[in-house]
């Protein structure tokens, strides 16, 4: 059959194909964060595929066809819908690393994010995106094809490209479907060789020695979520969205200069909660985790969550489900005060113990995060100070996040007040896995790595002691103005708890007299490059560089015209 014959007879099935070959590829024009070469070289993998395709329909009885093109539909539906939904939420096309966290979100944090997201014409917009390729597989007419037997040689080749493109990485990963289930694979296989090789190493010997005469009596780890320290009055934000915690300043030790590993929680959770980072990933399943060094240190240990993570197949679950007792709170999505109650009744426990509090803290949806009697900022009462010209929405979605911190503000001091009643040798960190930009810079509320900037990785790092173990540690140093990288934080922990092991760096606690500061890294990059690109403005759109550059000149203006 003759090419231009088969292009005429066969134009539904060619518009069908460029429809759920090409539409993700070639939308990724408008994404920031993907090198046009990349861009390219997706629309040719992909314009390649579809030529194979294309070809080998014509072996193909019209209902072999319908079938072929229903299975290709449904195989290429759910990744083309995520995508092209975070292309649209963040204007970035998802890499491999958010894909990975993307397949660990566990059900109740998509369906709050759905019903925020969610709108009639989004709804519309994804009925509509569904519909029309379902219609045109039913609109397929029937045509002639071609028999195997009498093009042998051709079919051979068609099926011989398609095994190609799927299977040469090259090729594979520039296809958007292909490449998301093959991400897929390796993450279920990596998360399963994980599980087993943190069950093994239970039973290896690691010898971990206390120094009694350093090791406090309870030890408390607070792990917020999402909070970033520029929404925090404790760091200079004009709003005081910390009094309670505010009024604790002189027995804080607030560090001003502490960036997170990553800007996604599981990522993030996984350097902190173990000795992997980004020079040792391996560490991970090589070395023990936080639970597993405080049990052989003679702790008790326990883990008080309100994110849930029993049964969610995360892969930072197997080291969560190394404490010693496990509260998972999370059930009915009430705000963190929930944990206060069983942190009360864990520190009257007589032992020696750790306890690491997880908080939803100051995830999206904000104003899900606080009680209404924490509703108190309003941007009408309050003024957002702000160089970007913000709709009423924006300004209403900042009141929510501050919100949030005043809430979580509460919470923090709250467990303070709890362990000062011990009145014993006790110590609680608080810092946050990541931050969040909330219209700090640019049109943009939410993180996401391939978009990264400084407000999604500076984060909040303070320490609270009680006065006995100040007396009881004087070879502990607490300069607030080190740059330190959350990544490290299980050595500052052995250093507090007084553990020492094989493989301890003293030089990595921040709370060392022999602290030295180290490269930090966020994700792949590092947090200098992070700065430069947050300081020139990436990821802002001309006219929103335009208008914060613009007010910036009417201020200095007004400012000199005052002089």
């Amino acid at each position: 059959m003759k090419i231009g014959t088969l292009l005429k007879e066969r134009k539904l099935q060619l518009f069908f194909l460029i429809y759920v070959l090409l539409l993700v590829p070639s939308v990724s024009l408008i994404a920031q964060n993907i090198p046009v070469k990349t861009m390219f070289l997706g629309i040719l993998a992909s314009f390649g595929l579809l030529i194979v395709i294309f070809m080998l329909s014509s072996f193909m009885s019209t209902k072999a066809i319908r079938i072929f093109y229903c299975v290709l539909l449904a195989f290429s539906l759910v990744p083309s819908a995520i995508l092209l939904g975070y292309l649209l939420f963040a204007e970035v096309m998802l890499s491999n690393t958010s894909m990975t966290t993307l397949f660990e979100t566990n059900p109740d944090e998509s369906k709050e994010f759905m019903t925020h997201y969610m709108n009639p014409w989004v709804i519309l917009g994804i009925a509509l995106y569904i519909l029309l390729p379902i219609i045109m597989i039913i609109k397929m007419k029937h045509l002639s094809f071609q028999r195997v037997g009498e093009h042998k040689k051709s079919f051979f080749v068609c099926m011989s490209l398609l095994l190609l493109c799927l299977a040469i990485e090259p090729v594979a990963q520039r296809i958007y479907f292909v490449d998301f289930y093959r991400t897929y694979a390796d993450y279920k296989i990596r998360t399963k060789a994980e599980e087993k090789a943190i069950a093994l190493r239970q039973q290896q010997n690691f010898e971990v020695k206390l120094l009694e005469k350093n090791a406090p009596k309870t030890l408390v780890v607070v792990i917020g979520e999402s909070l970033s320290r520029h929404h925090m009055s404790l760091y200079g934000y004009g709003r005081n969205t910390n009094p309670l915690l505010s009024g604790k300043r002189s027995s804080l030790k607030i560090y001003e200069d502490v960036t997170s590993p990553q800007v996604h929680t599981i990522p993030a959770l996984r350097a902190i909660l173990s000795f992997s980072d980004h020079d040792h990933p391996e560490y991970l399943t090589e070395c023990p985790s936080i639970f597993e060094l405080f049990n052989r240190g003679g702790y008790e240990t326990y883990h008080i969550s309100n994110q849930p993570f029993e049964n969610t197949d995360s892969s930072y679950e197997p080291i969560l489900k190394q404490a010693n007792h496990i509260f998972d709170l999370s059930a009915g999505n009430k705000p963190d005060g929930v944990v206060l109650n069983t942190l009360q009744k864990v520190l009257e426990d007589d032992k020696r113990k750790l306890v690491v509090v997880h908080l939803m803290g100051n995830h999206t949806v904000y104003r899900f995060r606080y009680p209404e009697s924490f509703d108190y900022f309003n941007y009408q009462k309050h003024p957002v100070e702000t160089n970007l010209f913000l709709s009423n929405e924006a300004r209403t979605v900042i009141d929510e996040y501050d919100n949030s911190v005043l809430y979580n503000d509460y919470l923090v001091a709250s467990v303070i007040e709890l362990l000062e009643k011990q009145n014993e040798s006790s110590v609680m960190l608080y810092f946050s896995d990541h931050g969040d930009e909330v219209y700090d810079f640019r049109d943009f509320a939410g993180h996401a790595y391939e978009k990264v900037s400084t407000y999604m990785c500076e984060v909040p790092f303070m320490l609270w002691t009680s006065g006995s173990f100040e007396r009881q540690r004087r070879d502990l140093v607490f300069h607030t103005d080190r740059p330190y990288s959350t990544t490290d934080v299980l050595y500052g922990l052995s250093d507090l708890a007084g553990l020492r092991y094989k493989g301890y760096e003293e030089s990595r606690s921040v709370f060392s007299r022999h602290f030295a500061s180290r490269e930090r890294k966020i994700g792949d990059l590092s947090y200098e490059t992070v700065v430069e690109r947050t300081e020139a403005g990436e990821g802002i759109r001309p006219i929103e560089y335009w208008a914060s550059t613009v007010k910036d000149k009417i201020n200095l203006s007004l400012l000199l015209d005052n002089r």
